[in-house]
Parts: C-alpha cells; sequence; structure tokens
C-alpha cells in the first residue's frame, strides 16, 4: 500500500475521530484522502459549511507531520494501517456509516472471515455467567468451521471469551479503548500477547490515547460491527454490553443474549433484552450455532439419519420439522403442517411405539 496513503488516511483519523461519517463525506466528495489534502481552502469551507475548526486542522502542515510520524511508529512495531476503502479494510466494518476511517491491527489475523462472533458481559461477571460463557465458546471450537470471538479485553466476561477462545484453540480478536502502545486493562497485558499468537488486537485510537469513557462507547461500534452477530452473556439493566447489542442491532446484525434468574440483577439487562425481543434466547450450548445456521451442515447429516425410504410423507415431514425445531406440542406440529391435530396423534403414536420420537410431558422431539 502508498506509505502516503496511509498517511493521509492517519491524519483524516485523527481530525474526524469522532466525525467518522462526516470524513467519509468529505473524501468521496473530493476523490479519496489525498485529494482531501489536495484541496484549496475555499474547496473544504463549502464542503464543511465553513466549520473553522476542521478547516484549521486540515491545513494546518503539522498534521501530516504527525501522521507520518504515526504511521512510521506503526511501521517499526508490526501494526498493520487498514485504511477505509481500500483493500484490507475489514468488509462488515466498511459497511457502517460511523466505519473509522484508520484501523490499527496488530496480529496476522483475517478480519474478514467467514464467521466472526462479538461476545461481551459485564465487568461484575458471575460464576454462572463466566461459565455460560466458557460452555458457549468451546461448543463453537466443534463446528467445521471455525469462528473468530471478538471482545474488547475488559475485565469479567470480555477476558473470560478470550480466555475461552484460546483455550478451545479459536482465533479471537481485542478491540481496545486506547492506543496499542497501551495494553487496557493492565491486569490483561499477559492474555493480550497470547492473543497475538493466534488472533489480533485492533483500535482506531492512535497511540498517546488513554482509555476515558467516551473512548469505551466508540470501542463498542467496532465490536458490534465486526461481527456477524452478538452474544450478551450477562449484564445489569444498564451497562456498556446492551450498548453494543444496540449498536449491533442497528447495523442488521443479530443479537443473542444468556437467560439469568430473575432475582439475579447481573442479569437483568440480558431478561430484557429477551423479553422485549431485542435479542434472541440462548438457553444452551446449540441454540447460537443452530440460529446462525452454523450448525446446518450437521442438522441436515441428523434429519437424513432419521428418514427412512418407506416413511409416508407426513411421517417425514414431522421427522424433518421435530429434527429442525425445539421439542414440539401436537397443537404447534398441527399448526407447522396444516393438518388435523387427530391425523397428527395418529403419526406420533406409530413414532413413539417405533422408539423414534419420545413424549417429554405435553412436547415431542425425536429420540437420540
Amino acid at each position: 500500500m502508498d506509505s502516503d496513503l496511509c498517511v493521509y488516511h492517519c491524519a483524516l483519523n485523527k481530525v474526524f475521530a469522532y466525525k467518522c461519517a462526516v470524513g467519509r463525506q468529505l473524501m468521496e466528495a473530493l476523490g479519496g484522502a489525498a485529494g482531501v489534502f489536495a484541496a484549496r481552502r475555499d474547496e473544504l469551507a463549502a464542503l464543511l459549511h465553513h466549520a473553522d475548526a476542521y478547516i484549521g486542522q486540515l491545513t494546518d502542515p503539522s498534521l501530516l507531520e504527525w501522521a507520518r510520524r504515526e504511521v512510521e511508529w506503526a511501521g517499526s512495531y508490526g501494526i498493520r494501517l487498514l485504511c477505509l476503502g481500500l483493500p484490507g479494510y475489514p468488509r462488515r466494518l466498511a459497511d457502517c456509516p460511523d466505519a473509522p476511517l484508520l484501523l490499527y491491527c496488530k496480529g496476522g489475523i483475517d478480519l474478514d472471515a467467514s464467521r466472526i462472533l462479538a461476545v461481551v458481559g459485564t465487568r461484575k461477571a458471575s460464576w454462572t455467567g463466566r461459565e455460560a460463557c466458557r460452555r458457549i465458546v468451546e461448543r463453537l471450537s466443534d463446528l467445521e468451521v471455525k469462528p473468530v470471538i471478538v471482545s474488547g479485553l475488559a475485565l469479567g466476561i470480555d477476558g473470560c471469551a478470550h480466555a475461552a477462545a484460546l483455550s478451545a484453540g479459536l482465533p479471537t480478536v481485542g478491540v481496545l479503548p486506547c492506543g496499542l502502545d497501551e495494553i487496557y486493562p493492565r491486569q490483561h497485558r499477559e492474555l493480550a500477547r497470547s492473543m497475538l499468537e493466534m488472533g489480533a488486537l485492533v483500535t482506531d485510537f492512535s497511540r498517546a490515547t488513554a482509555p476515558a469513557a467516551f473512548t469505551f462507547l466508540r470501542r463498542n461500534r467496532i465490536i458490534a460491527a465486526l461481527a456477524d452477530a452478538t452474544l450478551v452473556v450477562e449484564s445489569y439493566r444498564k451497562g456498556g454490553s446492551l450498548l453494543t447489542a444496540s449498536l449491533a442491532a442497528s447495523y442488521n446484525r443479530d443479537v443473542f443474549a444468556v437467560p439469568g434468574r430473575q432475582s439475579d440483577a447481573s442479569f437483568e439487562g440480558c431478561n430484557r433484552l429477551i423479553a422485549s425481543q431485542e435479542a434472541v434466547l440462548v438457553p444452551d450450548e446449540d441454540a447460537l450455532p443452530l440460529a446462525l445456521g452454523w450448525l446446518r451442515t450437521c442438522r441436515e447429516r441428523r434429519r437424513q439419519t432419521l428418514l427412512r425410504p418407506d416413511d409416508p410423507p407426513l411421517r417425514r415431514e414431522l421427522l424433518r420439522i421435530l429434527a429442525d425445531r425445539a421439542p414440539a406440542t401436537m397443537e404447534e406440529l398441527a399448526f407447522w403442517t396444516g393438518l388435523p391435530a387427530r391425523e397428527i396423534s395418529v403419526e406420533l403414536l406409530e413414532l413413539e411405539l417405533a422408539g423414534r420420537v419420545v413424549a417429554d410431558g405435553a412436547k415431542f422431539c425425536v429420540s437420540l
């Protein structure tokens, strides 16, 4: 990549760090990052509606000098600079209107991997939340196509997700609320180093940017945007993970949540997301990969083993439904097939007697 282009993107990222959409519009109007710095002052004034603060920064020679030093620093530490609109920039992130103009990335992982899951939650994680996080991440390691786990490297659920991914052999990415010259929190320095072996650390903040309340908010959008879906493992009624879930939904990503007891305040946020249908319930380790279609191949093989050549059409249809869905009542099966319950009950009885279907209360499921 042209180093001058990196310098221009780096400079623009500094100016429009909190107004990414404005910087993006400016690049589009002027033919790219280089075009912004080739533009006349009156052109910039017209496009920026005479925003003197922006115009003053863009026309200050010290900005490009700073950017050149920043690019040199990144190169000396093996940090890749991924520029919006140029090859290598994550496609999922590029689709979002507030995507950063530049992304700092240390580590060789492909941020365009076919499957990426964001896992977030409270810093004050309970044993229950940690166990749920560990089990779900470990289950994902059984898939034929291994997903990348993205989180924020924070204490609690974030750190648990990264550690569980490493333990299970899954690549994992930590998104930092500060520059890559600092690891935050310090307690996770060793974890961060381990992640670089089969993952990455990323940020849109330049070096010497310290973590602060507003940088965490900016960081969360990258976590949500990099992934196909976001899983909230444990969250109080208010918290950053709920913001990440909201951002994911705004980017048309799937949102999932682990339920908890109503008496557990640390799961109140998750329970509210589920109750309001803002998130899909994740009652066990298989629920998430099934909902995302990541278990489809295994499910189809399982369905084929359930069917027999001499099964009549209705029986085959019932078995397909029970193999694809959670346990179902007779009324639900009648609704899905459009047939009277009495016809359904005859077939279910035959399947029960043959040991191919079992009843669990009022619900039926295939026999394992």
